[in-house]
């Protein structure tokens, strides 16, 4: 039996070509998707304040975007292991155009209702954008799979610098507020379209093969949840990236309303949400080098650590300062968190078969998330900013002791996971 032949010095610069063509587009999606995020975070509550018939309903619209981003999120996995993540993705940004339009009819009519239908559309966009991180890696080289998670994030750090003030430059672009913002989103929803559907290629474990120039592996088939809950790395991941999303979207969304009761600026709250999109994505310039060098398990402890730092200073002042330093500091936190789940998650599953495992993980976060948005005006209204940072003392303290005894307890080899992440 003859061997399959090696690819061409030719062929494999054409497919670094392709490669790098790819993650130019992921990075750019990734960029339109946390563009629509600081919009809605931005904004969304104090739409959702100026039209709800109750104060403790203004984060509704908001809790009904995470709560339908939990169930596409799901959703997503199921049919990208069907149709492809290409096809799945454009059909979530096709989403985003929907409910942009509606949200900004909602502000015209002076509809609660259609505002919470227009923001729950949005959501379903924003799920897709959670697996641009998967398509990354699953389309680099063995041994570029953490780099691959980082660089998507720059979009990220794109989106936090002209996100949020861009929002509201656009709320004020009309005579009513917070109409431009939404046709904004339904812009960036139609401009994320074909860049989805120009992806060069669906990842296969055959196709990473051959972008190596090795041959061609045999098709994988789907890795069952049932298998991987006995891996120790996806439990980890289950535990990780919940906690991680809980914590920043519960700061998140308190943070705008806390500026607000507490007398600041309009600006200062845009400001808080921008910094706090900056200490997400900011650290992606360094954090897949950590993340490589330290392994996730020492990511785990700082990200951890950071998030307390975040938590304690938040605890102690509403002043404006403070206040833009503690969701600044849950960013960073997050980021170290959310690279660290990644990274234990994509430990799991060969190359092009993770759908199931990715549909379950962000499942669970998307619940995370869910409880921590709708929770999240009745922690603000019952405790203030100052006590509403306890359960970020008390959860992220948490996860640090759970990394540092599950270090132990392998017996100290979280320095062995340095080594390159397996397809």
């Amino acid at each position: 039996m003859s061997a399959t032949p090696l690819a061409t010095p030719t062929e494999n610069r054409s497919t670094e070509r392709h490669h790098r063509a790819d993650i130019a587009r992921l990075v750019s999606m990734q960029a339109l998707f946390y563009g629509v995020l600081s919009v809605d975070l931005t904004l969304t509550a104090l739409a959702g304040l100026a039209l709800a018939p109750s104060p403790l309903l203004a984060t509704l619209p908001l809790t009904l975007m995470v709560a339908a981003g939990l169930l596409a999120a799901v959703l997503t996995g199921l049919l990208v292991a069907r149709w492809g993540y290409r096809r799945v993705m454009a059909a979530g940004a096709g989403l985003a155009v929907v409910g942009g339009l509606l949200s900004a009819l909602a502000v015209l009519q002076d509809s609660f209702l259609l505002l919470c239908v227009g923001t729950a559309l949005v959501g379903a966009y924003t799920a897709t954008g959670g697996y641009v991180r998967f398509l990354a890696a699953d389309l680099s080289p063995d041994g570029k799979q953490e780099r691959a998670l980082s660089t998507v994030m720059y979009g990220g750090l794109v989106a936090a610098f002209a996100g949020p003030f861009t929002a509201l430059a656009a709320s004020h672009a009309f005579e009513t507020q917070f109409v431009g913002s939404y046709l904004l989103v339904a812009t960036i929803g139609a401009t994320a379209i074909p860049l989805a559907l120009s992806i060069s290629r669906e990842p296969t474990a055959a196709a990473a093969a051959a972008s190596d120039g090795r041959p061609a592996a045999s098709p994988v088939r789907p890795l069952s949840i049932a298998t991987a809950l006995k891996n120790p790395d996806f439990v980890a991941a289950l535990v990780i990236l919940p906690v991680a999303a809980a914590l920043m979207t519960l700061v998140m969304a308190i943070g705008p309303l806390a500026s607000t009761h507490a007398g600041h600026s309009e600006t200062t709250s845009t400001a808080m949400i921008q910094w706090h999109l900056v200490g997400m994505f900011a650290p992606a310039v360094f954090s897949g080098e950590l993340l490589r060098r330290w392994g996730p398990s020492t990511a785990t402890m700082v990200g951890a650590t950071v998030m307390l730092a975040g938590a304690v200073l938040g605890a102690t002042s509403d002043g404006a300062l403070p206040m833009i330093l503690t969701l600044t500091l849950v960013g960073i936190g997050w980021n170290l968190l959310f690279l660290a789940g990644s990274a234990f998650l994509l430990r799991c599953y060969e190359r092009g078969a993770g759908s199931r495992l990715q549909a379950l993980a962000e499942g669970v976060t998307g619940s995370a998330s869910v409880l921590a948005s709708l929770g999240a005006a009745v922690v603000f209204q019952t405790l203030g900013w100052q006590a509403s940072n306890l359960p970020g003392i008390v959860l992220s303290a948490a996860l640090l002791v759970w990394a540092a005894l599950r270090a132990a307890a392998a017996g100290g080899r979280h320095g062995a996971s340095t080594s390159s992440l397996t397809a």
